[in-house]
């Protein structure tokens, strides 16, 4: 067995190995390709590579596993065709990214950093190089803009073609009984009970700021629409009356006053609209993008070495072993 890769991962070495038993065909075998894509190759070396970082938020039982291992073997695979694919159309159509484009983008992602070592440690993790990230990521642009540039051919649903999909998905848009509400937590019961005092001569959402332990409570309480049914202990609210509640949960004393309620209803169609929308448009952009693949596929020359893939194997050792 000829080890590819070994990178830590969560005290685990993920090692990738080509099952050939034979050392000195190694180099040889690295090279070869898994994948070629017209003139783009991914070599077993590349390809042991990407797999070891896919493995590397699995544990050692699940990394191991042959239909874990098969999925992901395929996914790389499927992944350097998209990519290759997208990178040959945009060629054809001079679709490029400037230096300075890059540039921007690399300086924007490395800002989710605190330092430049945190950067290059998190690079270090995926063994990855600055120059081989920044080309990927040039890659990620291009894929980006193409799939703009297919999009922009795409037209807007017209007013018929919304009103049908509202019509046909109407089910979709019933809403439960809701009720408006504004909270105060508080931790225990006699905090509550000197609050509730209070409330009876204070503003509700000043008290909430001054008070209440939850997020909400910057927004003087506002919690906004509940539906019956998705939080449990809010359920009792509506069957009551108006007036301040208290209620018990997991986080703590809940003084809790319904501003408004709603019945149960079925939204119209203005007010979904939008959504409607952006699923049509969604529909449409997958449509033009599967009809796109499979256009670039039929006119490409794609081979792929299932075999070889095949006598890549995963083995995992602790770091003391």
């Amino acid at each position: 067995m000829n080890l590819t890769k070994s990178p830590v991962v969560s005290g685990l070495f993920i090692l990738v190995m080509l099952l050939t038993g034979c050392p000195s065909t190694f180099q040889r075998l690295s090279k070869k390709p898994v994948e070629k894509v017209n003139d783009h190759v991914l070599t077993v070396k590349e390809f042991s590579n990407q797999l070891a970082r896919k493995l590397r938020n699995f544990d050692a039982l699940a990394a191991k596993d042959p239909n874990n291992l098969q999925r992901i073997k395929e996914e790389i695979l499927q992944n350097f065709l998209i990519t290759s694919l997208t990178l040959d159309w945009a060629k054809t159509n001079e679709i490029v990214i400037s230096e300075n484009d890059l540039d921007k983008e690399v300086n924007k992602l490395r800002m989710n950093y605190p330092d430049d070592l945190s950067f290059r440690r998190s690079l270090a993790k995926e063994n990855l190089s600055f120059a081989d990230w920044r080309e990927d990521l040039r890659n990620v642009l291009i894929q980006r803009e193409v799939f703009r540039k297919l999009n922009e051919k795409i037209k807007a649903p017209t007013e018929e073609e919304i009103r049908r999909y509202y019509e046909a998905e109407k089910e979709h848009y019933k809403r439960k009984e809701r009720i408006y509400i504004q909270q105060i937590v508080v931790d225990n019961e006699a905090k509550a009970d000197a609050i509730m005092v209070d409330l009876k001569t204070k503003d509700f959402a000043e008290t909430a700021k001054k008070y209440s332990i939850t997020p909400e409570a910057k927004n003087g309480g506002n919690v906004g629409w509940i539906e019956k049914g998705t939080v449990d202990y809010f359920d009792p609210l509506f069957s009551n009356s108006s007036g301040i509640k208290t209620i018990k949960s997991p986080f703590g004393i809940h003084l809790v006053r319904i501003q408004k309620k709603a019945p149960a209803s079925t939204a119209d169609l203005p007010e979904v609209r939008q959504q409607i929308i952006y699923a049509l448009r969604a529909q449409r952009e997958q449509a033009e993008y599967i009809a796109w693949l499979d256009a670039q596929i039929r006119s490409s020359r794609v081979l792929r070495d299932y075999e070889l893939m095949n006598t890549i194997s995963v083995d995992t050792r602790g770091l003391n072993d």
